[in-house]
Order: C-alpha cells, then structure tokens, then sequence
C-alpha cells in the first residue's frame, strides 16, 4: 500500500465552494513533491466551522486507487 502525507488549508468560504458544486477535487502538494487531487467528499468528514486545516495521510493501492485517509499529529 502507497501513503502520502498532504496538508490542507481550507477556510469556509473555500469549502462553500465544494458544497455549492463549484469544485469536486481539493489539490494538494504532498510532502514527497507529488501533486494529489482529492475528492471533497473524501474530505467532508474533516470540515469544521472553520474549514478544513491539517495534515493527512492518504492511502491507495499501487494503481493509485483510494484505500483510506487519516488526520496526522
């Protein structure tokens, strides 16, 4: 299983945009230097009122298929 670890900083009006149907994939660099799109709806577990701000670790199989993401320290 692949890993890669992605920090997210999102305000509310950012997220509003994904809630409106705006956008649909969250763009992050991850710490290795590879660009990472990430389904919002991936990521809508992790909104707070203020938005969404952390690391995460995102895991997927060796033909880049999503397996799991958890918030990191």
């Amino acid at each position: 299983m692949r890993k890669s670890i992605i920090s997210i900083s999102l305000s509310s009006e950012q997220v509003l945009q994904f809630y409106k149907g705006q956008a649909t994939m969250i763009r992050a660099r991850a710490e290795d230097g590879t660009s990472i799109s990430v389904p919002f709806d991936i990521m809508s577990r992790f909104v707070s009122h203020h938005g969404i701000y952390g690391r995460f670790e995102i895991c997927y199989d060796s033909g880049g298929k999503f397996q799991g993401i958890s918030r990191v320290g």
